[in-house]
């Protein structure tokens, strides 16, 4: 049974808190291919709204992040001037209504990114818990960086 055509895009869009197609950016990246890319790719996605996924055998990397046109009522500022990707995209595979993501493996953690190299290369990374915080000798706290092992 076919979908039933939406006939003005803001009706879909009024459903769709908070309008997910706004609110980040994916770009292709090239397939790891060394110990150096897996740990490029690590420390990547140890920042705050990176994630990478894997579709049609590409890697992407996502970047979770708001369109600075994207307006409170979820509309958008520029609608008639907007960039052509979001004139092209589509009511039929955004994401709020489309069937299929089509990626085979999103990675939405350092860890998930760190297990799945483990069980799926030859690379092998360790994991440590990673500590926050502790005294220093003047009784702050220190930001402990998280590094990718040997």
């Amino acid at each position: 049974m076919a979908k039933a055509k939406i006939k003005d895009p803001w009706d879909q869009c009024k459903k769709c808190l908070p309008a997910k197609c706004c609110t980040y950016f994916a770009l292709q990246v090239d397939e790891p291919e060394s110990r150096k890319d897996y740990e490029a790719m690590l420390w990547q996605i140890a920042h705050k709204g990176v994630s990478f996924y894997i579709y049609r055998k590409g890697w992407y990397m996502m970047v979770e992040t708001v369109c600075n046109f994207l307006r409170d009522d979820n509309k958008c500022a520029i609608y008639e001037t907007r960039p052509y990707i979001c004139r092209e995209h589509s009511i039929e595979n955004c994401e709020y209504t489309g069937d299929d993501y089509g990626w085979t493996e999103h990675f939405k953690s350092y860890k998930e990114l760190l297990d799945w190299i483990n069980e799926n290369t030859n690379y092998r990374f360790k994991y440590k818990e990673p500590d926050y915080g502790r005294p220093n000798a003047k009784g702050r706290k220190l930001k402990a960086m998280v590094g990718c092992g040997s």
